[in-house]
């Protein structure tokens, strides 16, 4: 490359090469309606759920710790790679318009991704008329400087060594953005937002003229951008083969006594366990959606609301987890166990029937806690175990069957 600003646009069109590549296969028709349905549904008990909500709610509380964990978090994305610690050292000097396109094309993506859940929570924000101390208008324009301040101190911290350790930095803004988030909704006086905006101000000067070491901090900025690309292929992997994921194995002490009282009659379905309980990120995913869906059929009021949102996570659940089999696909030890693909996809349809029954059954008693019969009780579980054997029968089973190549 000749300049600098070639190869950012070599790496940037790279990435969006990248995430198109795979997004045509995340985003098929199944996920379409998916997305549609869920969007629908979720709209439906918003509103509901609106017409209901008792004048005592905490929206102001709600807003302000919703948008300060927003605001706060992220990282400038720098399209970073392993062999840059080496080949971009010399030029780290000639480096800061790189890094200033970065941090630009970084905060327009967050401002959208804060657009879209400000558009979420605007129709609380008109319903407890918080309009009358603070615009909807303005209050969207402080959020959005407020994401571009503390995006300016993080990026601070990826082009110098800070002063401050960083877990500690990001409770000190994230309870600064807080506090001045609240004031602004709580008609707090304009002296102390005053106060406030100042003394972020002589924070964010005070990393920039305090820190220990001017120089980029290549290593951790690799990592970051590692870490987020590895993310999105575990992520795409649910889909597609994805040939250059990396997996992260944790190990997982603890669930060592389960594995073993399990009777494995095959190398497949132990493997295959174990890889669920020790990859950093299906046991975690999992437990995530679980606690997700069961908050989700817990808020809403009807049957067979409850019902179409278990269907809803079960699918979800179940797209996710049948991606386990694909990343041995490319590995050569799974090539030479005596095993066909009818036998591989039947270890994987077991533990997805062992996944879905413990999602049925959690979402079947929360119903049941709400205020379900128990006649509703066992309906719903009828209907969860009937679309689980469905869903791994016909369209998991399909899918393994037909697997994408890139």
């Amino acid at each position: 490359m000749s300049t600098i600003k070639e190869l950012w646009l070599a790496r940037y069109r790279s990435f969006l090469k990248e995430m198109s590549k795979y997004g045509r296969y995340i985003f098929n028709d199944h996920i379409k309606f998916v997305i549609v349905f869920g969007f629908g549904g979720g709209a439906y008990y918003y509103q509901q759920m609106l017409k209901t909500i008792s004048p005592d709610f905490p929206a102001i509380l709600l807003i302000s710790i919703l948008f300060s964990f927003l605001v706060v978090t992220g990282q400038v994305t720098t399209f970073f790679k392993g062999p840059d610690l080496h080949y971009l050292l010399p030029l780290e000097k000639k480096m800061k318009s790189y890094f200033i396109r970065s941090f630009l094309i970084t905060y327009i993506v967050q401002v959208y991704l804060m657009l879209m859940m400000l558009g979420v929570i605007y129709p609380i924000y008109k319903k407890f008329s918080l309009g009358q101390t603070t615009s909807f208008i303005v209050f969207m324009v402080i959020i959005f400087l407020l994401k571009g301040y503390n995006l300016f101190v993080s990026y601070m911290h990826l082009t110098n060594s800070g002063v401050l350790n960083r877990a500690f930095d990001y409770c000190l803004r994230l309870l600064g953005t807080f506090l001045f988030i609240y004031g602004l909704l709580s008609k707090w006086s304009s002296f102390f937002l005053v106060i406030m905006i100042v003394i972020l101000a002589i924070y964010a000067l005070s990393i920039q003229i305090g820190s220990k070491n001017r120089r980029v901090q290549w290593e951790r900025n690799v990592k970051l951008d590692t870490s987020r690309l590895a993310t999105f292929y575990r992520f795409a992997n649910m889909f597609t083969d994805v040939p250059s994921i990396q997996q992260q194995v944790k190990r997982r002490k603890w669930a060592d006594p389960i594995i073993n009282k399990i009777k494995m009659r095959n190398a497949a379905n132990y493997l295959l366990v174990r890889t669920f309980i020790r990859n950093g990120n299906y046991l975690s995913m999992f437990l995530r959606q679980l606690l997700v869906g069961g908050f989700v059929v817990y808020l809403v009021p009807t049957m067979i609301g409850k019902i179409l949102i278990g269907i809803l996570f079960l699918y979800v659940i179940s797209l996710q987890n049948m991606s386990i089999l694909k990343q041995y696909n490319y590995h050569l030890l799974w090539k030479i166990y005596p095993y066909t693909n009818e036998e591989n996809k039947k270890s994987i349809s077991t533990l997805l029937y062992i996944l879905l029954i413990i999602c049925s059954l959690v979402f079947s008693i929360i119903g049941l806690i709400k205020g379900l019969s128990i006649l509703n009780f066992i309906i719903a579980i009828v209907v969860y175990t009937l679309f689980s054997m469905w869903l791994i029968k016909f369209y998991v089973h399909k899918r393994l069957s037909q697997p994408q190549k890139l």
